[in-house]
């Protein structure tokens, strides 16, 4: 795990994280030069809150992080998301106040966030670069555009945040492999059961006409999706959407290839008994949901419900996309189209 000074400047990383890289749009009613002046405001801000987080809280705390994204409570300190909240509401009620400040807003700010405002060379609030105010009240406006520097709406901003913090060479390879076989990319600013306001998923139309949303719950396309956990020891992270859970491809198990068969018996988690499959059964007849494969002389009774936790990654490597890509192409056999089968 990454050490920090503090917490709070561990949180304060994740803003930084999440920062796009400079890409402005050329055709906007600001010019370019101006759109930078504001990036870099915005880049002072969150270093500044990086250098300096008592400038944002009366109080630090040691560093800490929960090191499972999809279950908080073994490790047994609720308390702390309580103070990684506390910093980042600071964070987010400023920029909140920012936005609304170049909506023309009468804003009361508070004496800690006049001072960081002047620490950043703003002193007058009737006197804001353009680019504020444009971003603040331009058609498609909103805080999410706002604090990450989303200029140009047609550009692909989250590709290049994820590609920076998953593997760039191999997300992009991903990507282009996703792209040439027709999945579409979609932006998602609010994933369910997510703090993440700016996520990035790839789906293959031809399973539903829904739109996407992450890769743990409701998965109605195959494809992949990134987001990121602020709270986490490791936050970015990549998860393989697999439609309505792995019953229908575990029932094929014999079909797939002797690696993939590898990469799915490495994946999946086997039944543990936790009786989540049975829990409605009133009569105590049902059978788990579990589904039996035979490979390399061992049999597996393998969990078929939310492989969400089990098939992500926090980095990928030339490696781990090969098997995304043959998984997907598995599973893509199965689209309900022409007859099962899709023409991707």
């Amino acid at each position: 795990m990454t050490e920090f000074a503090s917490l709070e400047q561990r949180m304060a990383q994740t803003y930084m994280d999440m920062l796009t890289p400079f890409v402005p749009d050329e055709n906007a009613p600001v010019s370019v030069s101006e759109q930078e002046v504001f990036y870099l405001l915005v880049k002072s801000l969150y270093q500044l809150a990086f250098d300096e987080p008592l400038l944002f809280v009366t109080a630090l705390h040691e560093d800490d992080a929960y090191p499972n994204r999809f279950n908080k409570t073994p490790y047994g300190k609720p308390e702390l998301r309580t103070k990684m909240k506390k910093f980042t509401n600071a964070m987010d009620a400023l920029l909140q106040n920012m936005f609304l400040i170049g909506q023309g807003s009468d804003v009361n700010l508070s004496k800690r966030e006049k001072t960081i405002l002047s620490r950043l060379g703003i002193g007058d609030l009737n006197d804001l670069p353009p680019v504020w105010k444009w971003m603040s009240t331009r058609p498609d406006a909103c805080l999410v555009f706002f604090k990450h520097c989303l200029f140009n709406k047609d550009y692909p901003y989250t590709s290049d945040i994820y590609a920076r913090l998953l593997g760039e060479e191999p997300f992009r390879r991903l990507e282009k492999c996703m792209t040439e076989k027709g999945y579409k990319r979609f932006d998602i600013y609010d994933v369910t059961a997510s703090d993440c306001k700016l996520s990035l998923t790839y789906a293959n139309p031809m399973w539903s006409a829904e739109r996407p949303g992450g890769f743990e719950y409701k998965v109605r396309h195959t494809g992949i999706s990134a987001r990121y956990d602020a709270m986490i020891e490791n936050p970015a992270v990549l998860g393989l959407c697999i439609p309505n859970g792995l019953k229908t491809y575990l029932l094929a198990f014999d079909t797939m290839s002797p690696k993939m068969q590898r990469f799915v018996t490495s994946r999946t988690r086997r039944c543990d008994g936790c009786r989540y499959c049975v829990q409605t059964d009133k009569t105590g007849s049902r059978p788990f949901a579990t589904v039996r494969v035979s490979h390399e002389g061992r049999e597996y009774n393998m969990c078929p419900y939310f492989p969400g936790g089990q098939y992500s990654w926090t980095s990928i490597d030339d490696s781990i996309v090969d098997q995304l890509i043959d998984m997907l192409s598995f599973m893509d056999g199965f689209a309900p189209v022409s007859g099962g089968k899709t023409n991707v």
